[in-house]
C-alpha cells in the first residue's frame, strides 16, 4: 500500500486509518515462484482519491470533472506503470494477439480455454 498516496489523503482532509499491503518486494519474489494474479486495485484507489482531494484543495472553485479525474487518471496510470515495470509485465504488449469474439466464443464453446489443471 503507498503509505505517500495515504498521507496525500490525510494531509487533505482524508481519515485514513494506517494501512498495510504486501510490500513489491515480496510480491516479486512470489512472482519468481509462479505467482501470476497481482491485484493493485487498492493502490489505484488510494492513488485517485490522493490526487482528487490535493486537487480539489489546491483548486477549491473547480467544479469540472475532467479536470480533478484528470490528476485522478495520471495518478493511477503513473501507479500501473511502476508496478508493471516491477512486476516484469512491462513491454510485453506486442505478444498480445487480438482475436474476435467470434474465436474466443469457438474456444469457449469448444472447451479449450477449460481451466482444468492436468
Amino acid at each position: 500500500v503507498p503509505q505517500d498516496w495515504l498521507q496525500i489523503i490525510n494531509n487533505y482532509g482524508g481519515d485514513m486509518g494506517q494501512t498495510y499491503g504486501v510490500p513489491v518486494e515480496e510480491i516479486q519474489e512470489g512472482i519468481k515462484h509462479g505467482v501470476r494474479k497481482v491485484n493493485i486495485d487498492t493502490d489505484l484507489r488510494m492513488a485517485s482519491t490522493g490526487a482528487i482531494r490535493k486537487h480539489l484543495h489546491d483548486n477549491p472553485s473547480n467544479f469540472d470533472p475532467r479536470k480533478f479525474l484528470k490528476a485522478a487518471t495520471q495518478a493511477m496510470k503513473e501507479i500501473c506503470k511502476a508496478r508493471y515495470e516491477a512486476f516484469g509485465s512491462a513491454g510485453h504488449a506486442s505478444k498480445i494477439k487480438p482475436i474476435s469474439l467470434e474465436e474466443m466464443y469457438k474456444r469457449y464453446e469448444s472447451g479449450s480455454l477449460d481451466p482444468k489443471i492436468s
